[in-house]
Parts: structure tokens; sequence; C-alpha cells
């Protein structure tokens, strides 16, 4: 699975760019991404990239309940069976969760202290799993913490990687699966995992590589995570590298102006 944003109309992110991108990938039809908003401009390529087959991994806003359930309906109307996951928020630690009149702190989610997160996720899984053309759908835990909590709401756990460029990637899995099993999970989604060639040492993931490396680590790191039988789909942080020199704009397997980086080559051997 790999990383967009169809909702950034203005941006690479373009059915006409990302479709041959997944097929230099060798055919990988999903990704994660936002969930869609019907009515806005960005909705229209969701629908694009469905009927080219990508199926979805949505994350979800913290928005009325009732009205991003008729989106997502709305959407398989529109595109049948193109929703494979749901995951809760992304990062509430860092964008604390606002729910019927409680506001988490910042930070909070990481000490287990979130009950607005939690009433949230609470009634939203209980509204979908609860509606007859929605409830089949997995859930997915929201990154990294509180995943005890989260199981009661949730089908698979989660978190993020960023590995550093010597990190042992095989004693970081088994930290995964450590941690999968004291929250009672038996199964997760790694919804972000990226090395990035931007920024410096004081990038907030991981410190950058070169394009070489990059190939060359994520390479292994796909194979090290395939070979986890608890790790249900591992999700590459990004598809599209942005241009300039920042950190966040150079995750990506393929360069601004479309071309493949080496990573992308090298997946593409792997997963072929």
């Amino acid at each position: 699975m790999v990383q967009g944003r169809p909702q950034d109309t203005g941006s690479l992110y373009k059915v006409r760019n990302i479709i041959p991108a997944l097929d230099q990938l060798g055919g990988v039809r999903k990704m994660r991404c936002r969930d869609p908003y019907s009515g806005t401009p960005g909705w229209n390529t969701y629908v694009g990239l469905a009927r080219e087959g990508v199926t979805f991994c949505f994350t979800l806003s913290v928005r009325d309940i009732a009205r991003t359930l008729s989106d997502l309906r709305a959407f398989l109307a529109a595109a049948p069976s193109s929703i494979w996951a749901i995951e809760f928020p992304n990062e509430p630690d860092l964008n604390p969760v606002t729910y019927k009149g409680t506001k988490d702190a910042r930070l909070g989610f990481r000490t287990g202290n979130a009950p607005a997160f939690m009433a949230y996720i609470g009634d939203m899984a209980t509204a979908l799993r609860s509606d007859p053309i929605l409830s089949a759908i997995p859930l997915i835990a929201s990154n990294d913490y509180m995943q005890a909590e989260q199981k009661p709401y949730t089908d698979f756990g989660n978190t993020h990687i960023y590995p550093r460029p010597a990190t042992n990637v095989e004693d970081r899995l088994d930290v995964l699966d450590r941690r999968l099993a004291g929250a009672g999970q038996s199964h997760c989604v790694i919804t972000e995992w990226g090395r990035t060639t931007g920024g410096g040492e004081g990038n907030v993931t991981s410190p950058p590589v070169s394009l070489e490396d990059q190939r060359r680590l994520l390479a292994k790191d796909v194979a090290s995570v395939l070979s986890r039988p608890t790790v249900h789909v591992l999700n590459i942080y990004e598809l599209f590298s942005w241009g300039g020199s920042s950190e966040m704009n150079n995750f990506g397997l393929f360069n601004a102006d479309l071309s493949p980086r080496p990573a992308a080559v090298a997946l593409r051997s792997l997963l072929t």
C-alpha cells in the first residue's frame, strides 16, 4: 500500500499520474488517504482511482459522524467494493481531538489520557458496525498509542515506523510484535513506513539517506515486513516526492517530474 493525497487536486496526485506510478510498482492497487468529502473537487479524483481498481484505507477526520457515514456510503455507491479498511484519526497526540464539548490535551494520547478521542471512536465504531453497507469494513486503530484501549473497537492494531539509517529493523519488528501481544491484537497495519532523502539530522522522523540508501534500505525493510505474519499490510510513505530539499517532501518513490527513484525500481523487483 502507498500513501496518496487525491484530495489535493492542485498536486501531483491526479488519476493520470497515480495509475502509471502504481503500475510501475508492479500493479499495486491499495492506497491510504484521508476520507473523501462529497461535493469537493477531490471527490472525482478518488472515484476515478477507484474505477481504475484502487481500493482505499481511509483515515477518518473528526467531523459529524452522520455526514462521514453518508459520504462513505455515497463513495461505495459510486465505486463498489473500493474501501478495504477505515483507520481512526491520524496522530491524535499531535492533532488533539475535540468531540462533544471535550478537547484532549496535546500529547494526551501518548499517555493514555484522550477521553474525547476514545468517545469519538466508540461512537464511530458503533455507527459503522451497525450500518448495513459499511459494517463489514475492517477498522484500524490510530497509530502507536492506546492500542489496548482501542482493541474493543478495531480489527487491526497500527503503528508508524521511520527507521534510522542504522536501525536493526528485525529488532524493531520484534518490539512491534510484543506491543501487539500486550494490547491483545494479533495483527496490525503499519500505516506509515518511510525513509526520506531530504532535510537533516534534526528531522522529525529520522535523518536523511541518499537515493541509493533509500533504494537499498526500503527493499530490505519491505522484505522483512512481508515475512512477519503479524503485519497485514505495510503502507509506504509516500508515492511522490514534492520537490525541494525538505524532509517531508522527499519520502517519495517517484520524483516530482514523475520519474521513478531507485527505490521504486527495487520495490517493483521485490513485489513482482
